[in-house]
């Protein structure tokens, strides 16, 4: 039986059982359960933790144990790129292939291409949000680049748009549909009716990039980039 979990009390009405991204087995109770109660409760959800438990664990170990190497294909737009070594002490990507220093280390290669991947992004975004902001008649304040993992895009109240470094492996179809959303954003703050009827009127096929976005995001949950 599961013993080693985690108890979080909150003003909550019901127990719950849940696997957290790092593989920790939380429970959530109401202030006041019992400890007796609790095991209780865990006991009789055995056979969900057991059936959920172990992939789980395994995606966590692959994430912590990811490593990059020469060789490797790298993905822009959608596309693979291999990785390979050059003898200066340089890196880059030439539109054939993503590059650097023969001698680095895995850890210093991922820092060299994540910094790679950041200047692409920025070229990218700058490009397709000026041209769906002059499509779509908008003017957002600044285009800016961050390294979030579970947030594709977003639009602040000052109308800045902010993007994932990320979002650059994915399809280009696809990095246009986010940055539509967040342009979208600049006139409406929420994700209503009319907030989805503004971007279909860009982007009519909206829906199949959404379902790209989730397929890259599986890939990279066992990735760790940062």
């Amino acid at each position: 039986m599961t013993t080693d979990y985690i108890i979080k009390y909150s003003r909550r009405k019901t127990l719950g059982l849940m696997i957290t991204k790092t593989a920790a087995i939380e429970v959530r109770a109401p202030i006041g359960t019992s400890k007796k109660i609790i095991e209780s409760f865990v006991q009789e959800h055995q056979d969900w933790v057991d059936e959920h438990y172990g992939a789980v664990r395994e995606k966590v170990k692959k994430r912590e144990t990811f490593q990059l190497n020469f060789e490797n294909d790298l993905l822009f737009l959608g596309k693979s790129y291999p990785l390979m070594p050059v003898e200066a002490a340089r890196s880059g990507f030439d539109g054939q292939r993503f590059y650097a220093y023969a001698h680095l280390m895995p850890a210093e290669l991922k820092s060299d291409m994540v910094k790679i991947y950041r200047g692409l992004a920025k070229k990218v975004l700058d490009h397709q949000v000026n041209k769906f902001s002059a499509q779509m008649g908008l003017k957002p304040q600044a285009v800016k680049i961050n390294g979030a993992k579970t947030r594709w895009g977003s639009c602040s109240s000052k109308g800045s748009l902010n993007f994932s470094w990320y979002l650059v492996m994915a399809e280009e179809d696809t990095v246009r549909y986010v940055v539509v959303h967040e342009l979208a954003h600049l006139i409406e703050m929420n994700h209503s009716r009319n907030f989805w009827k503004i971007v279909e009127q860009v982007l009519p096929d909206y829906q199949q990039e959404k379902e790209k976005l989730k397929k890259l995001q599986k890939t990279l949950s066992v990735q760790n980039w940062e």
